[in-house]
């Protein structure tokens, strides 16, 4: 699943299940740097799923 330090400007995931896409519009600058190498510390958490499964970046 994607996290959001890992998904880039202009990037569009979509949901096999049901067809939908989110594009990037704006990066992440909280987590995933040098500085915060640990997982994603976000309160709810940066987990992209949709119909139980997660978002697939399209190729």
């Amino acid at each position: 699943m994607p996290s959001c330090h890992e998904m880039k400007m202009d990037q569009v995931y979509v949901c096999e299940g049901c067809g939908l896409e989110l594009k990037v519009v704006k990066e992440c600058k909280e987590c995933g740097t040098e500085e915060r190498t640990e997982a994603c510390e976000c309160p709810q958490g940066c987990t992209f799923d949709c119909c139980g499964g997660p978002m697939q970046l399209r190729s």
